[in-house]
Formats: structure tokens, C-alpha cells, sequence
């Protein structure tokens, strides 16, 4: 007898009728020339315009003014003991999950943060033959990349950096910060290594005094154990001694990031004495992921000292060993060959579990363990079946819940629109239909609640932004809630189901 697959318990035949109904309307909005005229104006109004140079940054969040402004100078809550870099006044207290104040670059830009923004601008040149947003694109980041490095070789982006339009200086969240840390998974390293500065031969580029950076700020060797932490500073080489060392450690979601940066850094590498020193120490952190999964069964998340099993972190490593270990295989064999085999130790902790880990991960782990496809697969559609239903506000994590807002924000949306879209690619008949109606449905939503008004850029929160003290702020756009991954959402939607034309 056929096993029946999540979707299939919730969808009867008449349920598939009113989804596909539902989803009619949704066909008549323009999607793509939605996303493309959020491009315009980020072209126009989006880039550094303030301070005393100018540059070709974007802005990572704007007044949905006219024309768009950035947002007023943070003024953070001074107590007994100092300034509270953890809440700000005078703007409004919305963040993305456990994230708060300190997290988030209010001066300029976060090229982190602006990554679907990248590539919604090099996809509409790719389809429309113009140049100028792939351009814009590649001035961006090449300006990131010439001057934006500190001295140590990290980069001013993700949690807690980015770039002070006003002072012309690296912005890292607050004035004693001090931290480097990835935001998310990059996935736009080919660009990166392409347009990073030229160095004569045997100098070090970017990319590669990035990852020494990253190993020198983040990665302690001292003693027999080989540990990691997510941060590393910004000023200097040295490492964390306590503070999270102590209470943390390492985070394998971030153990992942490093690897992916690596792993590219050494496959694309023509200067010997770089790849002398990064691939021992390569080999060095997948040996020791590999001693943490036989003695724990997985790779370890330390919490005050305690070994901690998060399958979340635990998959986002995996599918990072698989994709570094794909990026090696020329190069080193044998050192790809130990990322994959500690990648499908990792599959078997988190399917013995049964804890969910993110659904692209979920689908991108099927693609690679054929040993564990199927289970995989029906934790991905089990995953997708949830956004058949509306988009609720999120739920604020318990350390939020006094300096946040509740509310949809673009990221919700942005991720619905993606997972189904990846469903109905991976099904077929009344199931691929009823993945992607509800996708446009989603989409329909987004599009009613944060595609609002005159301005292209989207809101950044579905309902009235609120100040700390719970007086009004006016709309703005963030995409570091989210607002460039809805309308490079949309795009993909509209150019997959064929709903809009470019104009």
C-alpha cells in the first residue's frame, strides 16, 4: 500500500477546488514588475547619498519617504550602569527573531543583509539584457571589498556591522561592540572572489586575509581541544577569553559558515602560501567536527559549558560540509570525502531526533544522502504543508518580548512563497497545483499588507511600526526584516508560474 504523503492528509478534492479559487486573483497582480520597480528605486534612491562621499552601498533600511531617506541616528536607553546598546528609543522596535537593537545597522548599509537584493538585481539583468543592475550590483560590492575591510581582514556585514553612510567608517552595531559575525549562509562567494581587489603575486587577496581573519579571531587552538565561537573582533586578532567562550561556544551553524568560506577561498586559490596555511587548518576543524560526533553522535553547540544537540545549527552544517566538500573534490579528494562522511553523521542524529531543522535543508540534505532522502523529503512537504494555511504574526522569542514588536514581517512571506515554490517543483499533479496556488496566495497577502501606498519599497512590518513607548513611527523599509527577500521572492514567483512580464 502507497504511503500517503504529508500534503495529502489535509488536501481532499474540494479543499484543492478552494485553494485554486482562492489563488485566481492572486494571478492579476504583476510580480515581476513589482520586484523590478523596488530595483528602480533602490537604484535611484537606495544608494549612499549622504555623509561627506558618496558611494554605491545600498542602504539597508529607508523611510518610505519621497524621496526614501535613512532613518534618524539611533539614541539608545542610558542606565545606572551605562548605555543599553540592547534597546533604542527614537526608532521603532522590530526585530527578526531573538534579534534585538544591537544587531542592527541603522546608519547604512549591511551587504549581509542585502544579499536577495544582489541577486534580484542580477537576475533582472539576466532577463531583461540590461546592464545597469548587474552593474550597480558589481559597483556595490566591489566598493565593499576595496575599502570596507578592517585591518585583521573581517568585514564589516552581518549581526552587529555594516557601514556608517554619515561618518564614512565601518559601522559594527555599537560603539563597544566590537563583534564580526556571519549573518547567514553567503550565496553570492563567486561574486565576491570576482570582483574582490587584484594583488600582485603571492600577496594575499581579500578573500583569503578574510578567512585568516576568521580563523585567527574565531577558532582557539590552544590546549588538545579545537574550539569555535560565532564571534570574533573586529580590531584585533585576539580571541574571546570569556563572555560567551565561558557561558557559549561553538555554534555549528556558524562552524558551517566558516567552512563554506574556506572551502572557496582554497578551491579558487593560486597562492601557495596561503593554501599552506589554510588547508592544514581546514583539515584541523573538519577533524575536529569529526571527534565531536563520535564521542557526542553529532556536532556539538556548547551552552554554559553544557554539549547541547540543536538540530537547526546541526542541519545548517551539514549542508555546508556537503556544498565545501562538492567545492573540494577536485582539489583535495580526500579532505572533501572526510567533510561528506562527517555531513551523513550529522543526518543520523537529526532524523533519530525527529526534530525539524529548516526546510531547505531539509531538501538540499535529500539531494545529497540518498540513505536519507525519503526521510528527508517528508519532513521538507511536512514543512511546506505549513504555509498552505495564511501567514500568522510571528511568535517573539522570550528574550524579545519587552523590546520588540509583534507583526508580519517580509521574511515570513518571503520564505512561504519559497518553500512552496521548491514543493511544486518536487511534486507533480493536484499536489504541484495546490503548492504552487498556494504560493501566489501568500504572495497576495504580501502583497496587500506590505506592497502599500506610492512608494516601491516594501513595508518592513504589516501593521503600524511602534516606538518603544508605543507611539507611532512612520513606514520603512528594512531588509533586514526581510524586504529584499519578499520582492526577490516575487520575482522568482512571477518568472517561474510566468505571471508577469518584464517591462
Amino acid at each position: 500500500m502507497m504511503r500517503r504523503t504529508p500534503v495529502l492528509q489535509r488536501l481532499t478534492a474540494a479543499s484543492l477546488v478552494a485553494l485554486l479559487a482562492a489563488a485566481a486573483p492572486a494571478q492579476q497582480r504583476d510580480y515581476s514588475a513589482a520586484a523590478k520597480a523596488y530595483a528602480d528605486a533602490m537604484l535611484q534612491w537606495g544608494t549612499d547619498r549622504w555623509g561627506r562621499e558618496r558611494s554605491p552601498q545600498f542602504a539597508s533600511m529607508l523611510l518610505r519617504s519621497d524621496p526614501p531617506e535613512l532613518l534618524p541616528e539611533a539614541k539608545f536607553r542610558e542606565t545606572g550602569r551605562g548605555v543599553d546598546r540592547m534597546r533604542v528609543l527614537n526608532l521603532p522596535n522590530i526585530y527578526r527573531g531573538d534579534n534585538r537593537a544591537h544587531k542592527v545597522t541603522y546608519r547604512g548599509g549591511d551587504v549581509a543583509a542585502d544579499a536577495a537584493l544582489y541577486q534580484l538585481l542580477y537576475a533582472i539583468s539576466l532577463a531583461t539584457g540590461d546592464d545597469r543592475y548587474a552593474a550597480a550590483a558589481d559597483a556595490s560590492l566591489r566598493w565593499f571589498l576595496a575599502h570596507a575591510p578592517f585591518r585583521n581582514g573581517l568585514l564589516p556585514w552581518g549581526e552587529h556591522g555594516g557601514w556608517d553612510f554619515r561618518r564614512e567608517r565601518a559601522d559594527y552595531g555599537f560603539a563597544f561592540d566590537n563583534r564580526h559575525e556571519f549573518d547567514s549562509r553567503w550565496p553570492l562567494w563567486e561574486r565576491f572572489f570576482a570582483l574582490q581587489p587584484e594583488v600582485g603575486p603571492g600577496r594575499w587577496t581579500a578573500m583569503e586575509r578574510f578567512s585568516r581573519g576568521l580563523w585567527r579571531g574565531a577558532v582557539s587552538e590552544e590546549g588538545e581541544r579545537l574550539l569555535y565561537g560565532r564571534h570574533a573582533f573586529v580590531l584585533g586578532f585576539a580571541r574571546p577569553a570569556d563572555g560567551e567562550w565561558k557561558d557559549f561556544g561553538m555554534f555549528p551553524r556558524h562552524g558551517g559558515y566558516y567552512v563554506g568560506l574556506w572551502a572557496e577561498a582554497l578551491a579558487r586559490s593560486e597562492n601557495r602560501h596561503f593554501v599552506d596555511w589554510m588547508q592544514p587548518r581546514l583539515e584541523r576543524f573538519v577533524a575536529a567536527l569529526e571527534r565531536q560526533t563520535s564521542e557526542h553522535g553529532f556536532a556539538v553547540y556548547l551552552r554554559k559549558g553544557s554539549v547541547v544537540f540543536n538540530a537547526p545549527q546541526v542541519g545548517s552544517l551539514a549542508v555546508d560540509l556537503a556544498a565545501a566538500a562538492k567545492r573540494l573534490s577536485a582539489r583535495l579528494p580526500d579532505l572533501a570525502n572526510g567533510m561528506d562522511e562527517v555531513a551523513r553523521r550529522q543526518d543520523v542524529a537529526i532524523l533519530r531526533s525527529g526534530t525539524p531543522i529548516h526546510a531547505v535543508d531539509s531538501l538540499l540534505r535529500a539531494d545529497s544522502n540518498p540513505d536519507s532522502k525519503a526521510a528527508y523529503m517528508e519532513r521538507f512537504f511536512s514543512a511546506a504543508d505549513r504555509w498552505l494555511d495564511p501567514v500568522e504574526p510571528r511568535e517573539l522569542g522570550r528574550k524579545v518580548l519587552e523590546v520588540t514588536q509583534a507583526g508580519r514581517i517580509p521574511v515570513q512571506f518571503a520564505e512561504a512563497i519559497d518553500v512552496l515554490l521548491l514543493a511544486s517543483k518536487r511534486t507533480e499533479g493536484s499536489r504541484a497545483r495546490a503548492y504552487a496556488a498556494a504560493a501566489r496566495l501568500r504572495a497576495h497577502e504580501a502583497a496587500i499588507l506590505l506592497l502599500t501606498g506610492d512608494s516601491a519599497l516594501p513595508r518592513a512590518i504589516d501593521r503600524v511600526a511602534q516606538l518603544p513607548d508605543g507611539s507611532a513611527f512612520p513606514e520603512f523599509y528594512s531588509s533586514h526584516l526581510g524586504g529584499d527577500d519578499l520582492m526577490w521572492s516575487l520575482w522568482r514567483l512571477a518568472r517561474t508560474a510566468g505571471a508577469g512580464k518584464t517591462r
